[in-house]
C-alpha cells in the first residue's frame, strides 16, 4: 500500500523539497558556489508558490517564528546600510576604529567611501544569506504552505510528513553507501570525479569534511531508531497474537514461533531493511572517525532513547520504558565519557592547524580569543560572514597558525557576527518552535503492536496497513527520534561549524519542520510576513547577482574577494599595474578587513614605503602571521633598513620560533640555482647575511626562554641548525648538550652534540657527550661506533676503542654500526703500525771489522 498523496499541485512543491534534501549534500556538502546559487533559486521559487497558493487557497497555517525570522534577516541586511560615521561611532565603536587604522585617511581623506556600514564585509552578509535560505526556505515551505491530500479523509500534513521522513532515511542510506564505497574503492577524491582530496582513513562521503558529514548522518540515525524500534514493535506485536492463536490451539511454543515466522515472513522485510540502513548509517558514522560527532551522536540516542521510555511508560509497559530509560543514561554516560577521552588524549593546543580534525584543546581556545570580538562588538557583532575577517587580529598563542575561517562554535559565531540583537532574535525563532512543536491532543497507539494488550475497536481499521506505514503513525516514537537529531546537531556545534554547511543546516531546518508538523495544530495567517521575507531574501539575492552580471561584463566586481582575484591576473598576466592597483583599493573600500587585500596593495605598490605601510596594517589585522611579519622585513631590508629589517625578522622568529615555517630564507631562484631543495635549512641558513643570521638566532633565543616541554626541543634543533650551518660547531654542540641535560629522556641531541665537538676538534667534549649518550641509550650501535672510532681510535687508545666495541657487543641492538667500528679499528691500528714503521730511524751501521753480536 502507498502512502498518501498530496494534490498534484502540490506534489512538485514536496518533490522539489525532497530533490534539495538528498541532492545537495551530494554537491559536496552544499560548498560549491553553484550549488548553492541554485539552491537558493530553487527555494525563493517555492516560497513565491508558497505565497500565490496561501492567498489563492484562502487558510494557511501561521509559519512559527517568522517574525524572528523577518527581525533577523533584515537585521543583516541593515548591517550592509552605509551610516555616517558620527553614528556608525556611536553604534560600533570598535568598528569605526578599525576603519580609522585599515582605511589611511578615512573620514576625512584618502578617497575611501566616508559613509560605511556596520557589516566589514557588505557582500560576504549577503552571501550567507543566500546559504541560509536554503534550510531556512525549506522549513517555511513545509510548515507554511497549505497541503491538500488527494483524499478528503486523509491528512495532507501527515502524507507530507510521511514522505520526507522517509526522504531523509533513504538520503542517509545514500550517503552513508556512497561514503563507504568511496573510502574502499575510491581514487582519493570526493565521489571519484571531483578534484577534491579526500580525507585519507575516515569515510566522509560527499563532504569535504568528515565531521560535517557525521553531523548529518548524526540528525538522521535517532529518527532511523525510532522508526525501527516502532516497526520491531509492530511486527513484534503481530507475531505474539499469532503465537498465542497457536498456543491456545495446543501448539508447542517452539513450534507456534516458527509457525508465526513463516505465516508472517512477508512482515520482516521492513524491519530487517530498516535495521540494515540502521547499521549501514552507524558504520559510516564510526567510519568518519568525528570524536565531537561520536559524542554528539551519543547524546542524541539517550534523547531519543529517554523519549522512547516516556511514550512506553505512559503506554503501561513499565519493563520496557524501564529498560529504555537504562539505555538513555548509559548512552548520556557514554558521550560524556567520549568527550573526557577525547580531551585527555590531547591534553593541550596544538600548534599544527593544518589537519581537518583539529584537536578540541584548540578548539576550546579559538573559543576563548574569539569570545573578545563579542565584547568589542556586543550590539550588532561584524557582520554575517565575517569571522575570518574579525577573528584574525585577536587570534594568538595557543592558536596563532592556521587558517580559521569558522570558530569550531557555532554558538560563538553566531554571537560574534550578529550582536545580542541577532541572538535576540534566534531565540526567539526557537521559543516559536519549540512551542509549536508541542503535541496538545494525545495520539492513540495501537497497543497490540507493542504488546499483548487488545486493540481498541477504533483502531482496527489501522491493521490493515502494513507495519512500515503503521510505524509512520506512531508520532511519539517518530518525534523523539527527531528530537534525538536536533540534539545531537546542537551538540556538535558547541565544537564545530557543521551548521556553516548548506546541506546541514538545511537537513536540520526539515528535522524541525517535522517536528512542527505533529506539532499542535496552529492558527491562520502570517502570509504577509512570508512575502516580506521573500523581498528581504530576494534582495540579499540581489547584489550577488549583479556581481555576476559584472564579471561577464568584464567590469569591477562588488565582492572583494573577486576584485582581488582580477587584481592578481592584471599583474601577473598583463602587467597592468594601474589597473591592479584600482581593483585592490576598491576591494579595501569594500572589505577594510581583509589581508589578503592589505597584502595584495603591497604587492601592487613594490618596492615603495607606502607598500610597508600596508603590509603593516595587514599585521595589525593578524599580528601572528609569519609571512606578512618576514615580507615587512625582507621589504625593509631591500631599501637599505637592515636594523629595522632585523628586528621584524627577530621578532617574527621569536612569535614562530620554526626555521622551517619562514620560506624568506632563500627565494626559490635561489634555491634552484644552488641545487638547494625546500627541506635542506643548512643549505638556506649557510647563504644569509651575518647580520640577518643574528636577527634570527636572537629570535630563536628569546623562543627559547619563554617555552618549556617539548616545543624547546624543536627550537633548539633548529638553533643548532643555524648555528652549524654558520660553522659554529662548539655553540651549536652547547646548545644541544644544555637542553638534553634539561631532558634526561633524549639521547639525539646529546649524540648530535658530539658530532658538532667532534668537527669543532673538541674529542674531549665530545667523549663526554657520547658517554652521557650511552647512559641514556645503550642500545644505540652508533654510539659505540662513534666513541671507539672517532674518539679513541682517532688519538690512539686502541685498548679503550676495544672495550667500547665489546660493550656495543654485549648491549647493542643495532649491530651494523658495531661491526663497522670493529673492522675500522683494526684498519687504523694497522694504518697506525705501518706509519710507525716507516717513520722509525734505521739503527746504525756497524763497522766492518766490528764483532757481530747475534
Amino acid at each position: 500500500m502507498s502512502l498518501p498523496a498530496v494534490s498534484q499541485s502540490d506534489r512538485k512543491v514536496l518533490l522539489a523539497l525532497q530533490g534539495l534534501v538528498v541532492g545537495l549534500p551530494l554537491f559536496l556538502g552544499g560548498r560549491q558556489p553553484l550549488a548553492v546559487a541554485a539552491g537558493s533559486a530553487v527555494i525563493l521559487l517555492l516560497l513565491a508558490v508558497t505565497i500565490r497558493e496561501r492567498r489563492r487557497r484562502g487558510a494557511a497555517p501561521y509559519p512559527p517564528g517568522i517574525a524572528a525570522l523577518v527581525g533577523l534577516v533584515g537585521l543583516a541586511l541593515a548591517t550592509t546600510l552605509p551610516l555616517p560615521p558620527t553614528v556608525l561611532r556611536l553604534l560600533a565603536p570598535a568598528t569605526a576604529r578599525l576603519y580609522t587604522e585599515m582605511l589611511p585617511g578615512w573620514p576625512g581623506n584618502g578617497g575611501w567611501t566616508v559613509w560605511r556600514p556596520l557589516a566589514i564585509d557588505p557582500y560576504g552578509v549577503w552571501a550567507e544569506l543566500s546559504r541560509f535560505s536554503i534550510g531556512l526556505g525549506a522549513f517555511l515551505v513545509t510548515v507554511a504552505y497549505p497541503w491538500r491530500a488527494t483524499a478528503e479523509e486523509e491528512d495532507a500534513r501527515a502524507a507530507v510528513f510521511d514522505r520526507l521522513l522517509l526522504t531523509l532515511l533513504a538520503g542517509g542510506a545514500l550517503l552513508a553507501g556512497l561514503g563507504l564505497l568511496s573510502e574502499g574503492t575510491g581514487n582519493g577524491r570526493i565521489l571519484w570525479m571531483t578534484g577534491v582530496p579526500a580525507w585519507a582513513g575516515r569515510v566522509s562521503g560527499p563532504f569535504v569534511n568528515p565531521n560535517h558529514f557525521a553531523a548529518w548522518l548524526g540528525m538522521v540515525i535517532p529518527a532511523t531508531l525510532s522508526y525501527a524500534v516502532a516497526m520491531i514493535g509492530l511486527v513484534s506485536g503481530r507475531l505474539r497474537q499469532a503465537v498465542d492463536g497457536a498456543r491456545a490451539k495446543g501448539m508447542r511454543p517452539r513450534q507456534a514461533w516458527v509457525s508465526a515466522l513463516i505465516a508472517h515472513q512477508r512482515r520482516l522485510w521492513a524491519p530487517l531493511l530498516t535495521c540494515t540502513v540502521l547499521l549501514l548509517m552507524g558504520v559510516a558514522h564510526a567510519g568518519s572517525g568525528s570524536r565531537g560527532g561520536m559524542a554528539a551522536l551519543l547524546l542524541g540516542l539517550s534523547v531519543a532513547s529517554a523519549g522512547i521510555a516516556r511514550s512506553m511508560r505512559s503506554r503501561s509497559e513499565p519493563r520496557r520504558a524501564r529498560s529504555w530509560g537504562l539505555a538513555a543514561l548509559a548512552l548520556g554516560a557514554a558521550s560524556g565519557a567520549s568527550v573526557a577521552l577525547w580531551l585527555a588524549a590531547e591534553g593541550t593546543p596544538s600548534l599544527a592547524v593544518e589537519s581537518i580534525d583539529v584537536s578540541l584543546p584548540s578548539r576550546l581556545a579559538v573559543s576563548a580569543e574569539g569570545s573578545a570580538i563579542v565584547r568589542d562588538h556586543p550590539l550588532f557583532g561584524t557582520g554575517l560572514g565575517s569571522w575570518l575577517h574579525a577573528f584574525r587580529p585577536y587570534q594568538a598563542p595557543p592558536v596563532e597558525g592556521g587558517i580559521w575561517d569558522h570558530a569550531h562554535n557555532d554558538y560563538l559565531e553566531l554571537a560574534a557576527e550578529n550582536g545580542i540583537a541577532g541572538v535576540a532574535l534566534v531565540m526567539l525563532f526557537a521559543l516559536a518552535v519549540l512551542r509549536a512543536s508541542r503535541r496538545e491532543q494525545t495520539i492513540r497507539a495501537v497497543q497490540v503492536r507493542l504488546g499483548p494488550h487488545e486493540p481498541a475497536s477504533e483502531d482496527l481499521g489501522s491493521f490493515e496497513l502494513p507495519e512500515w506505514r503503521a510505524a509512520l503513525r506512531e508520532q511519539p516514537f517518530i518525534r523523539c527520534g527527531l528530537a534525538g537529531g536536533v540534539a545531537a546537531v546542537l551538540a556538535q556545534s558547541l565544537v564545530d561549524f557543521g551548521l556553516h554547511m548548506p546541506a546541514n543546516f538545511l537537513a536540520l531546518m526539515v528535522v524541525v519542520a517535522l517536528l512542527v508538523l505533529s506539532g499542535r495544530s496552529r492558527r491562520a495567517g502570517g502570509t504577509g510576513a512570508l512575502g516580506l521575507l521573500l523581498v528581504l531574501l530576494a534582495a540579499a539575492a540581489g547584489p550577488q547577482v549583479a556581481n555576476s552580471a559584472r564579471m561577464l561584463a568584464g567590469a569591477s566586481p562588488l565582492s572583494a574577494g573577486d576584485c582581488l582575484e582580477k587584481a592578481d591576473l592584471a599583474l601577473a598576466e598583463q602587467d597592468d599595474r594601474g589597473r591592479a592597483l584600482a581593483l585592490v583599493l576598491r576591494a579595501l573600500d569594500r572589505s577594510p578587513a581583509n589581508l589578503e587585500g592589505h597584502e595584495a596593495l603591497a604587492t601592487a605598490l613594490g618596492q615603495d614605503p607606502a607598500a610597508e605601510a600596508a603590509l603593516r596594517r595587514a599585521l595589525a589585522l593578524s599580528p601572528w602571521s609569519p609571512e606578512v611579519r618576514d615580507r615587512l622585513a625582507l621589504q625593509l631590508w631591500a631599501r637599505g633598513a637592515r636594523q629595522e629589517g632585523a628586528a621584524e625578522l627577530e621578532e617574527s622568529m621569536f612569535r614562530f620560533p620554526s626555521l622551517s615555517s619562514h620560506a624568506y630564507l632563500t627565494p626559490p631562484s635561489e634555491r634552484d640555482r644552488q641545487g638547494i631543495t625546500d627541506d635542506d635549512p643548512s643549505g638556506r641558513l649557510s647563504t644569509l647575511d651575518d647580520q640577518m643570521a643574528e636577527a634570527i638566532g636572537r629570535g630563536l633565543e628569546r623562543a627559547l626562554g619563554s617555552t618549556a616541554g617539548g616545543e624547546r626541543t624543536a627550537i633548539v634543533e633548529d638553533l643548532a641548525s643555524l648555528l652549524e650551518a654558520r660553522g659554529q660547531w662548539r655553540e651549536a654542540a652547547a646548545a644541544l648538550q644544555a637542553e638534553a641535560g634539561r631532558n634526561a629522556e633524549v639521547s639525539g641531541q646529546l649524540a648530535r652534540a658530539a658530532r658538532d665537538y667532534l668537527k669543532a676538534d673538541d674529542k674531549a667534549a665530545a667523549e663526554q657527550a657520547l658517554r652521557a649518550a650511552l647512559e641514556r641509550a645503550p642500545e644505540r650501535g652508533d654510539l659505540y661506533r662513534t666513541l671507539a672510532v672517532d674518539v679513541y681510535a682517532a688519538r690512539g687508545d686502541f685498548p679503550a676503542a676495544e672495550s667500547v666495541l665489546q660493550a656495543g657487543e654485549r648491549n647493542a641492538l643495532d649491530m651494523l654500526p658495531v661491526y663497522e667500528g670493529v673492522t675500522e679499528v683494526l684498519a687504523r691500528r694497522e694504518s697506525m703500525g705501518i706509519e710507525k714503521v716507516a717513520s722509525a730511524e734505521p739503527p746504525p751501521r756497524a763497522s766492518a771489522d766490528a764483532e757481530v753480536v747475534p
